[in-house]
């Protein structure tokens, strides 16, 4: 199978499932009443806490089961 033709045409899949995760980072900070940037760091590894880590795979679990 083709990359094309399993992201369908032109990767509109691809980028259906970006989509959604805009606003990921604002949505976990609302959620848990912190920053969108401090969500940020927590993603990229500078901060440490749990609760955003698992936010966040919730989240992008959410996300991806609703792609399917």
């Amino acid at each position: 199978m083709t990359k094309t033709a399993k992201n369908g045409s032109n990767g509109h899949h691809l980028l259906r499932i970006h989509k959604r995760h805009l606003g990921l980072y604002a949505r976990v900070a609302d959620e848990l009443g912190v920053s969108p940037s401090y969500v940020s760091l927590v993603a990229n590894g500078m901060r440490q806490s749990e609760k955003i880590k698992r936010a966040l795979l919730t989240e992008i679990a959410r996300i991806h089961a609703s792609v399917r």
